[in-house]
């Protein structure tokens, strides 16, 4: 059994012992020849002719004298007690190892006891983990012997050294000679159970350590040198004495090692048995009574920790070691691992094993092993699991890419459809076309291959239910899912992804499911007293209902929960603003804009620096397009707009003739009548069509009778004008007050609509012809209604009839993919003279259409000179300060 390497086992009686006498000088040449044979025996390789020619020649001059049965081929190392010889055994031709008694032991009955009882002890371990006894017997010159396998391999020491010597230790990466953590754990549960064996034989071992479990060629674990071993227990006899239990204390005293040697790990004699960062408390103590299986379970439990956190559990002097094993558990396996990575069931297990009190730790090796084993059946599906893992992670650049190549050729279809007319030919679209049946296709096969990773990580899931890094890809996916299901407002896919992301999630996205994000709100000037209220859907329309007040400016990662609100902001000479923001999960609404990492201060204007009309709407981001419901909706985008004004009501017929009449009598009678609406019904382009208002004699322009005949009212929006006549009044207006006013850009109009949150309508995402004026709204025939009807149809920031009565001219042309935006940032243009813009967009729903068009993410475009009974104008301006 001892034949392990001295250089890295010290000689033992019964194992490994600390007396070792000197060296003698005349034996130097042997020695060295020992060193040299045992370091052969330890390196993984077939015995050669050569190698056994030269031993049989060493063995020539040792002195020894076999019996017949048997020839010398040398020495394979020494211990405390015996020598073992490679021997060939003539009978049955096999090299086997053989342990002769050494002639230079003191005490030698006491002595040849031991021997024989470490040979009758081992010979009785019938087990493939226990090295066993073939034959025994007396030399001629008394002393005893006893044959085994000649063990060649290394021993768990040095692979447990090797596996944390690997640069970037992992669990499940390869170390050294192809060792993995999990192979090396295999190795000591199969050690686990050669003891458990011994232990239902009534056998301890007594001197369990890394160097006692040798590891061979072919992977067979065998746990050497039972030298101190102990029956406890027979079926038909009662314990064996211990032979050294009745040797004196001072016989055997502790003596330091050698310094080469790690000394806590020698084998004492005497009173202490084992190796002293080994062993427990009790055998620490020598308290031979009270050793028994638990204290083969501690010694376990050291070998566990010494694999798990690279080092022995208690390292220094034999005394110094001694002295913390009697005093003290060691550190924590998980802290004396130093960051390595510690499996937690391991550092139970280990912990458990090296419990102080006997009584709690494991009863035997057997119980030992099964937890451990039951760890590596784990980690042995894990690993499998974790090879279905890697499939679909190797998935995801394929479906990655599709996307993506998708999405580039719906944007050149896009482009190349943008030019396209609506009333050019086929044949001009088809290009574009094409490409649109081809990004279809890429997105269907992503869609199919996104569907085969998840089943395929689901079928990880049902190798290894518990695989973190399966939930975790799964977690990951649901959570985009639900964030896009909740921006697109499709409540029944939200509802169906929050509960996927629940059942996925092992605490990564925690913040998240609690539905929490962040505010924080800059003012100019600050310490303005902000009223958070939050949107609550009240009767099909979300109503701001006020929730509490917030502090003052400046608020910074003020926690919300996740929902749609409106801040009400006030300060002394200050007018009151209206800012809506959208609390998202996970999410902190900062006000930065585009490029910037500080908040953009909302500007507070002064006191009386707003009409009473005016309504402001901050600058800030917002959800614009995304409207599947909307013809021509623009895709979902999250946009910066920068801060405007917008008229809280379309220009009425009265303010419309201010503005004519005022042509009129600044000598431009030419200009007012261009800008005079004109026609009866339908769409006009016919100068010569009838004017919409009367004249008097003077030339001044009055109130007419509407598309109906019935007479105009003065608060009607004013309709039937074109593009140039409502961009001619914005830039009266702005002559006439001194204000930049102009037509609104199509995303500001949407913006101030929706507000910040995606929402359908000004009111909501619910569509009742009572909120709005639209032709389903009137039970006869319908007709444009006054201003301050319909009071349900406002915005969040306050503006009016943005959804029915009569659509708004916009500023810019109307492009198949929406007005410029550089960097997520709206910019404000009017399209050149001569641009090849030959539509205008136009926004709103009205009262003689039906009231899916009240949409606010619905689009229209018209020439510039086209005239319809549904569009007219309301004008805006930038805000900058």
């Amino acid at each position: 059994m001892d034949q392990q390497d001295s250089e890295h086992q010290a000689p033992m009686i019964g194992g490994e012992g600390a007396g070792e006498e000197p060296e003698d000088p005349h034996r130097t040449k042997t020695m060295q020849n020992v060193r040299a044979a045992s370091r052969v025996a330890r390196t993984p390789t077939a015995v050669a002719d050569e190698t056994l020619a030269q031993d049989a020649a060493e063995a020539a001059g040792s002195g020894v004298v076999m019996p017949p049965r048997y020839r010398d081929l040398g020495v394979i190392g020494s211990g405390g007690f015996g020598d073992v010889r490679r021997v060939h055994d003539l009978v049955l031709d096999r090299v086997v190892a053989m342990k002769i008694l050494r002639r230079d032991v003191g005490d030698a009955e006491r002595v040849r006891a031991r021997f024989l009882e470490e040979a009758k002890l081992t010979a009785g371990l019938q087990h493939p983990g226990i090295v066993a006894v073939h034959d025994g017997g007396r030399l001629d010159d008394g002393r005893l012997w006893y044959t085994m396998p000649e063990v060649r391999g290394r021993t768990l020491r040095e692979i447990i050294d090797e596996a944390h010597a690997a640069p970037a230790p992992s669990g499940h990466r390869e170390a050294g000679a192809g060792w993995t953590f999990r192979r090396m754990i295999d190795a000591f549960a199969r050690a686990c159970q050669a003891v458990a064996y011994a232990h239902r034989q009534g056998v301890v071992h007594r001197d369990l350590k890394p160097a006692n479990v040798m590891v061979g060629e072919l992977g067979e674990v065998l746990v050497m040198d039972w030298g101190i071993g102990r029956r406890i227990a027979r079926a038909a006899s009662p314990p064996s004495p211990d032979p050294l239990e009745a040797q004196p204390p001072s016989s055997a005293p502790l003596s330091p090692a050698p310094a080469s040697r790690p000394a806590p790990e020698l084998t004492l004699d005497g009173d202490v048995l084992g190796t002293p960062a080994y062993m427990p408390p009790e055998q620490a103590r020598g308290d031979h009574k009270r050793h028994g299986p638990a204290s083969d379970v501690y010694a376990l439990g050291a070998i566990l920790y010494h694999a798990l956190a690279g080092r022995p559990p208690y390292e220094g002097t034999v005394l110094s070691v001694l002295g913390q094993v009697l005093s003290e558990p060691p550190t924590p396996v998980v802290e004396a691992a130093r960051g390595k990575p510690v499996p937690l069931e391991l550092a139970a297990i280990c912990e458990r094993a090296m419990r102080r009190p006997i009584e709690e730790r494991y009863p035997d090796a057997e119980s030992l092993a099964r937890e451990v084993l039951a760890w590596l059946d784990g980690e042995r599906r894990r690993e499998q699991a974790l090879a279905v893992v890697a499939e679909a992670r190797a998935m995801e650049p394929e479906i990655a890419g599709l996307r993506a190549e998708a999405a580039r050729l719906r944007g050149e279809a896009q482009s190349l459809l943008a030019e396209a007319r609506s009333f050019d030919p086929a044949a001009r679209k088809q290009p574009g076309w094409a490409l649109e049946d081809d990004a279809a296709r890429l997105e269907v096969a992503a869609v199919l291959r996104e569907t085969e990773w998840r089943e395929t990580l689901r079928g990880a899931l049902t190798v290894d239910p518990d695989l973190p890094e399966a939930h975790a890809m799964l977690s990951d996916h649901y959570r985009d899912r639900l964030i896009e299901a909740e921006r697109a407002r499709r409540d029944e896919d939200a509802v169906r992804f929050e509960a996927q992301l629940r059942a996925h999630d092992r605490g990564r996205h925690a913040s998240l499911l609690r539905g929490e994000g962040a505010l924080t709100i800059v003012t100019e000037p600050p310490g303005a007293a902000v009223l958070l209220e939050r949107n609550a859907l009240r009767q099909r329309r979300l109503v701001p209902e006020a929730v509490k007040e917030l502090g003052r400016t400046p608020l910074r990662g003020v926690p919300l929960q996740r929902g749609s609100y409106r801040l009400r902001i006030r300060a002394p000479g200050r007018a009151e603003v209206r800012y809506p923001v959208l609390i998202e999960r996970g999410a902190h609404w900062d006000g930065c804009a585009p490029g910037e990492r500080e908040p953009t201060p909302i500007h507070l204007p002064a006191e009386g620096e707003l009409g009473p009309d005016d309504v402001y709407v901050p600058a800030g981001w917002c959800w614009l397009g995304g409207d599947s419901d909307a013809s021509d909706s623009l895709p979902a985008a999250r946009i910066w707009v920068d801060a405007f004004i917008l008229r809280r009501f379309p220009v009425t017929n009265a303010e419309y003739l201010a503005f004519l009449n005022d042509l009129v009598a600044s000598g431009r009678e030419d200009e007012a009548f261009a800008a005079c609406p004109r026609g009866q019904a339908g769409i006009h382009e016919n100068a010569d069509a009838r004017l919409h208002f009367r004249r008097t004699e003077g030339g001044r322009f009055l109130l007419g009778e509407d598309e109906l005949g019935y007479p105009s009212a003065a608060d009607m929006p004013v309709a039937l004008i074109d593009w140039h006549a409502a961009s001619a009044y914005a830039s009266w207006l702005s002559a006439r007050t001194g204000s930049p006013w102009r037509l609104p850009n199509e995303l500001e109009r949407e913006k101030a609509a929706r507000g910040v949150d995606g929402r359908a309508c000004p009111w909501g995402d619910f569509l009742d012809a009572s909120f709005a004026c639209v032709i389903e709204s009137y039970e006869q025939k319908p007709r444009r209604a006054s201003v301050d009807s319909y009071p349900d149809d406002e915005s969040p920031y306050g503006a009016r009839g943005l959804a029915g009565n009569t659509r708004d001219w916009c500023l810019n042309g109307w492009w198949r993919t929406g007005p410029p935006v550089d960097g997520g940032r709206l910019r404000i243009e009017e399209p050149p003279a001569g641009s090849a813009a030959d539509y205008r967009a136009v926004r709103g729903g009205a009262w003689s259409s039906p009231i899916d068009l009240a949409r606010s993410a619905v689009r229209f475009g018209a020439p510039p000179g086209t005239r319809r009974l549904t569009v007219g104008v309301r004008v805006a301006r930038s805000y900058a300060r």
